[in-house]
């Protein structure tokens, strides 16, 4: 007859059989998951412009998109109504913004009159036929208005998928950016994961410079 020692101890190899196999899961399933580290070198052309200053047309479609509509962030999901609900803000935004998306302002200036009555406006005219304003060929002023505030051209997004890096549409490449918001929580939770230690490893050689700095800044007062 076994003794009681030999059944609790056929229990813990058990148990701990289970937890390695399931690390062992865990493990192939992160294995599985590749990073593409890329250095993406862009050059950003603008025209000349006015230094940005929020017009008054842009300040009310922006309140009317974040605030009386209470649009959410298209990737996260929070809305400036759960900014400070932490099960919904699990990425600790501060700030509901609008993305131009289609056109940016910065870019007004440089963008062809004749080349978006062609190509843009039958697009709008297509998703949104209710608008009579898309039904006529635009002048400048109007385009420039669009490109401002039209609701057409502004996604409501929070601070941290806006410019936040690694994850905001002006830090990172479209294709990467857009898929956050359909992503698998295990994925997404790997991706917190790296980029978190990738934050970490920065910050740590970004300290050993300034200390190095401050080293030698130290060392050449002394020397004077």
């Amino acid at each position: 007859m076994p003794s009681k020692l030999t059944g609790r101890r056929k229990i813990i190899d058990g148990k701990m059989t289970r937890r390695l196999s399931d690390q062992a899961r865990v493990v192939r399933k992160a294995d599985a998951i590749h990073d593409n580290p890329r250095l993406l070198r862009e050059i950003a052309f603008y025209p000349e412009h006015d230094k940005r200053k929020e017009t008054a047309a842009y300040q009310a479609v922006h309140r009317e998109l974040t605030r009386k509509r209470d649009l959410p962030c298209l990737i996260c999901g929070v809305r400036n109504s759960t900014l400070k609900k932490k099960s919904e803000n699990r990425y600790g935004a501060r700030a509901m913004e609008t993305h131009h998306h289609v056109i940016e302002w910065a870019l007004a200036n440089a963008v062809d009159l004749s080349k978006f009555n062609k190509a843009i406006l039958p697009n709008l005219a297509a998703r949104h036929p209710e608008n009579p304003v898309y039904k006529k060929r635009f002048s400048q002023q109007q385009l420039l208005a669009w490109v401002d505030h039209s609701p057409d051209n502004l996604w409501v997004l929070c601070d941290v998928h806006h410019r936040a890096q690694y994850v905001g549409v002006h830090e990172i490449s479209y294709p990467i950016w857009g898929p956050q918001a359909l992503l698998r929580a295990d994925f997404l939770a790997h991706v917190d994961r790296e980029l978190a230690s990738v934050k970490a490893e920065t910050a740590a050689r970004a300290a050993k410079k300034r200390a190095k700095s401050a080293a030698r800044t130290a060392k050449a007062r002394r020397a004077r």
